[in-house]
């Protein structure tokens, strides 16, 4: 009988596990920029060497064994076990910067890491103006946004102010109208850091004459000395137009010969030009004067002595390189100065007033006059019966003729008395006697 031998070998083979590594930020998720901040590395597994690295690089490693660091690459790293427990590793990072905004990890010889996504927080810091200037000119009626930048990690809060107000804009600021002229304070607050930081912008609308007329009547015969400041109501002054000061007249009387100054007065940024013609002839005329009175104001004046062909329209242009120029038309009227000049609507107006004044009085004269009438027919009736005997015939008598039956000339009279005739003719006898 023959027998076979079996061997069997066992083998023995060592069975590698891996640890659990876990990297933090401490305190907060997110670091500072310029402060330190330090990351923690957890591990479960006994690794004779533990790396931190930031993007794969290693910047600082330690012996876990006898937590023992190396030399790092860089100052700012530094690596250690926390209270000598190989378990538990930091690596502090002083004056933490732009470039350790990335990712980081602590990773074991035996094969075990962690990691995580460090944030650096910044801001504000340089803030700037798009356009990129402190000082920034508009011309009014064309909008021009200016947008107010900063660096902030996250984005900051960003809001404008105007002349120290309390009034938040938005941003971006939009800019368009005269009145926006003045200085903005950009406000940028980085609200999880809670810092802010402010930046002054200084701002200046430029704003021109744009197309207007209006006229002013001079005439003969009127004030030695005209000025006008045009505010004519029929003005519709529009977005851009230069304010315009004081009081006008449309029409102004003056004498012949007699010296007059015509004047306008201009709110217009930057310096306005001034152009006088007279209509008529086309002659440019030179102004005396234009003179600057305050910021952004200024008037222009015209002085000649009135001569009969002087009676005419002058045209002054206004024009200060931006927008359109804008036109007003002055008109020199002959006319008696004590004569104050009325528009054709009040000129119909007191014509239909005289008329109507006039119609009142012939209607009061015929009431009175048929009142008269009416009255006087009341009290003295046309058909009134007159007496048999009227006084004329009474009155022709010869005195001594006239009996007691005259003395009642009224024919009822001497019908209610026939009974007493007899008495009548008795002391007819007895006057007689």
């Amino acid at each position: 009988m023959e027998y076979k031998c079996i061997l069997i070998v066992i083998v023995y083979l060592p069975v590698l596990i891996t640890g659990q590594y876990t990297i933090r930020g401490v305190p907060e998720s997110y670091a500072v920029l310029g402060e330190n901040y330090t990351l923690q590395c957890t591990v479960t597994d006994s690794p004779s060497l533990v790396d931190f690295r930031r993007n794969n690089i290693v910047l600082c490693s330690i012996f876990s064994g006898v937590c023992q660091s190396t030399t790092p690459i860089d100052n700012r790293y530094k690596c250690e076990c926390i209270n000598n427990n190989n378990k538990q590793l930091y690596l502090n990072i002083s004056n933490i910067n732009i470039q350790d905004d990335t990712t980081w990890s602590c990773r074991g010889n035996s094969g075990g890491q962690g990691s995580t996504n460090v944030s650096v927080y910044y801001g504000p810091e340089n803030i700037r103006f798009n356009p990129t200037s402190d000082n920034i000119d508009v011309i009014e009626g064309k909008s021009q946004n200016v947008n107010c930048l900063a660096d902030c990690k996250p984005d900051c809060n960003i809001t404008w102010s105007k002349d120290s107000s309390t009034t938040i804009l938005n941003n971006p600021l939009s800019l368009s109208t005269r009145d926006q002229t003045g200085s903005y304070n950009c406000t940028v607050r980085h609200t999880v850091l809670n810092k802010q930081l402010i930046k002054q912008l200084n701002v200046q609308i430029y704003y021109g004459p744009d197309e207007l007329t209006t006229s002013i009547n001079i005439t003969e015969d009127g004030p030695d000395r005209l000025t006008f400041s045009p505010d004519v109501s029929s003005i519709n002054i529009t977005e851009g137009s230069p304010r315009i000061n004081g009081d006008s007249e449309d029409e102004v009387m003056n004498r012949l010969g007699e010296e007059v100054t015509l004047s306008i007065d201009v709110i217009a940024y930057p310096k306005p030009s001034f152009k006088w013609i007279q209509e008529s002839t086309g002659q440019e005329l030179t102004p005396d004067t234009t003179q600057q009175v305050a910021t952004n104001n200024y008037i222009s004046s015209l002085t000649f002595t009135i001569q009969q062909s002087s009676f005419d329209n002058y045209i002054v242009t206004v024009n200060n390189g931006i927008g359109c120029d804008k036109s007003y038309t002055i008109k020199i009227i002959d006319g008696d100065p004590g004569t104050k000049t009325i528009s054709c609507e009040q000129s119909v107006y007191q014509e239909g007033l005289g008329a109507g004044i006039g119609i009142g009085i012939s209607v009061v004269i015929v009431f009175l006059v048929l009142l008269t009438i009416f009255i006087y027919r009341k009290y003295h009736p046309a058909n009134k019966k007159l007496p048999e005997e009227s006084y004329a015939t009474f009155s022709n008598r010869n005195p001594e003729d006239r009996t007691y039956e005259d003395l009642n000339t009224r024919p009822e009279v001497n019908d209610n008395n026939q009974h007493n005739s007899e008495d009548a003719k008795e002391y007819e006898n007895i006057r007689r006697n």
